[in-house]
């Protein structure tokens, strides 16, 4: 067994750890805000830790009703300036599995010499060089990754952000329903891992379209970076009906699409699926209806949550396990890619 494998199929243990530590922490979280003045949130991330960044932009927006703002850590860095407006008087919260990635280090540090800004960081790994600079360090060791690409990580990254927003709004209902999906993730895993090793290791396809709305979008664009990441496979992520407005032309009978149902709109949903399909392309549907509602190739059902967010956690297990069998048929070691690091130091 690669380690990747291991680490896509160890994520809801290390999430249960996360949420018990987040539960634990919740006073000292709710403290440290009552003690900083701050008018927007703004996550800061590298690579998988940014994607997960613009899916918590939109939960904040949407959950707590506050500015909130995703921006790449390298962007930060390079165009520091160019964002005054945005760094000043905000909250930073900044997702990082190696807590030492440059630009990472280099974004914080410039933000907190020049405005001063409160920094909570989520990292998984203990006494890193971002815990030395945020003023609240959340650290959450066991859901570190070995592999170069982040699997488990990226999913309990996902799940803090989202614990983070609900003990900062006093959500219940979202922390609530964040335990229950953990707790049904051994089974979701166990029901649906045979049917998308028989995906990964089809040979039809060549490429990957991630299709996804709302606070799913910034997961979904993790999910399409697994398939180059894990696989070497080109994939590319956009909003579900943009999909049409130019990327449909790269649509074909070697395109796999993995398609994260909304709760609304039902009827534009299928027919996207139709055109995808008339397309020749193959299509997986993950979502609270049942199998036959939109004519996908493979259905995969996730329960029906009140708030929407919480299917990402389950979401992204489709295209890491996916990812990863495609990575084994090709004969590609999934575990050290070619050409990657880890984490970057400049």
């Amino acid at each position: 067994m690669y380690k990747t494998e291991n680490e896509i199929m160890d994520q809801y243990r290390a999430l249960e750890q996360t949420f018990q530590y987040f539960m634990s922490r919740a006073s000292d979280i709710k403290e440290f805000v009552g003690h900083h003045s701050f008018n927007s949130l703004t996550f800061i991330g590298a690579g998988s830790g940014y994607c997960i960044c613009r899916s918590s932009e939109t939960s904040a927006k949407m959950r707590l009703g506050i500015p909130a703002h995703a921006i790449p850590a390298g962007d930060l860095m390079l165009n520091f300036p160019h964002y005054e407006k945005v760094i000043r008087d905000t909250l930073l919260v900044v997702p990082s599995r190696s807590g030492s990635t440059s630009e990472v280090i280099r974004a914080v540090q410039d933000s907190k010499d020049k405005y001063g800004v409160p920094c909570i960081s989520i990292c998984a790994k203990q006494d890193a060089e971002i815990s030395h600079l945020a003023d609240l360090n959340l650290e959450i060791p066991w859901a570190f990754d070995e592999s170069v690409c982040q699997t488990r990580t990226v999913t309990n990254f996902y799940a803090a952000n989202l614990l983070l927003i609900g003990i900062l709004g006093n959500d219940s209902m979202l922390i609530d329903e964040i335990r229950e999906c953990i707790s049904a993730g051994e089974g979701y895993m166990a029901q649906y891992i045979d049917s998308l090793k028989e995906i990964g290791q089809s040979s039809k396809w060549e490429k990957v379209v991630v299709l996804a709305d709302s606070e799913l979008q910034g997961i979904a664009g993790e999910g399409a970076l697994a398939f180059k990441e894990i696989a070497r496979i080109p994939s590319n992520s956009y909003h579900l009906l943009d999909v049409r407005h130019g990327p449909m032309v790269l649509v074909d009978d070697k395109t796999l699409v993995i398609m994260a149902c909304s709760p609304y709109g039902h009827d534009y949903q299928k027919g996207l699926v139709a055109d995808i399909k008339n397309k020749g392309a193959r299509v997986i549907t993950v979502g609270t209806q049942p199998a036959a509602e939109f004519g996908a190739d493979v259905h995969v059902a996730v329960s029906d949550y009140d708030n929407y967010g919480v299917m990402g956690i389950p979401f992204i297990f489709v295209p890491q396990a996916i990812a990863y069998y495609k990575a084994v048929l090709n004969g590609i070691n999934p575990d050290f890619p070619e050409g990657l690091q880890p984490w970057i130091k400049l």
